[in-house]
């Protein structure tokens, strides 16, 4: 969308459904838990391609590719990163790693779904800027959400974590998914503005509208980096 930007997805969204959910009592603040984790979505070469370019042309090699947005929210999930690693919290990534048989009936809706992500050792490698590290824990996942088949539940009970700091893509799958599954296991949910993305901005701003309306807070950065901050004054 020519003039859209993270910084103002909201407006697209047209006023009328504004009012509507006002109405219905929608979009409270959850704020932050005590113990914090950050989570890093799919950030693989398959969603975002080999190097910053307009979607269109990045798809041509990687089908699922969300081009130059990714890329721009890959800038940003390395500011968090170093951020997260000071304050000494978890850092979990996620990776899609299937065969075609793992996607059921999902495959038929998304005939891309069906390459086998297992079969491409560069297509499932996490994208180098933000490659994980000694420590950090790494979720192999077959469907959409983080939670649907894996330990993250169990992980994340075990470290102590209540806060999931989300960021990754895409926002209507992965992360949309994700954060609802994290509600409903009640952690506080807070998808991390300027790190999430999708392939279409439409998409992307209308989902991030109703995530922030019903299951989690949409967060700025800066705000994020400022809560990671005064728990690393606290060590």
């Amino acid at each position: 969308m020519n003039g859209v930007s993270k910084e103002n997805w909201r407006d697209l969204i047209p006023e009328e459904v504004k009012r509507v959910y006002q109405n219905a009592g929608f979009g409270g603040r959850l704020g932050f838990g005590r113990r914090p984790g950050v989570l890093v979505i799919d950030m693989q070469v398959a969603q975002i391609g080999d190097k910053p370019e307009p979607v269109l042309e990045s798809v041509r090699k990687y089908p699922l590719s969300a081009g130059e947005a990714g890329w721009a929210a890959l800038e940003k999930i390395k500011e968090l990163l170093n951020d997260a690693r000071h304050a000494e919290i978890p850092v979990i990534y996620t990776v899609i790693e299937h065969e075609p048989f793992d996607r059921g009936l999902w495959k038929n809706k998304m005939p891309p779904a069906a390459k086998p992500v297992k079969a491409s050792a560069e297509e499932k490698a996490i994208v180098k800027e933000i490659a994980p590290r000694a420590g950090d824990v790494i979720i192999r996942k077959k469907r959409s959400s983080a939670f649907f088949g894996t330990p993250l539940l169990s992980y994340l009970h075990h470290m102590g974590v209540d806060t999931l700091l989300i960021t990754g893509c895409t926002t209507g799958s992965c992360v949309r998914t994700t954060v609802l599954d994290a509600s409903q296991n009640n952690f506080y949910p807070v998808i991390v503005e300027e790190c999430v993305f999708d392939r279409s901005w439409i998409m992307h701003a209308f989902n991030l509208f109703e995530i922030d309306a019903k299951w989690a807070d949409v967060t700025p950065l800066r705000e994020v980096q400022e809560y990671l901050r005064g728990l690393s004054a606290k060590q």
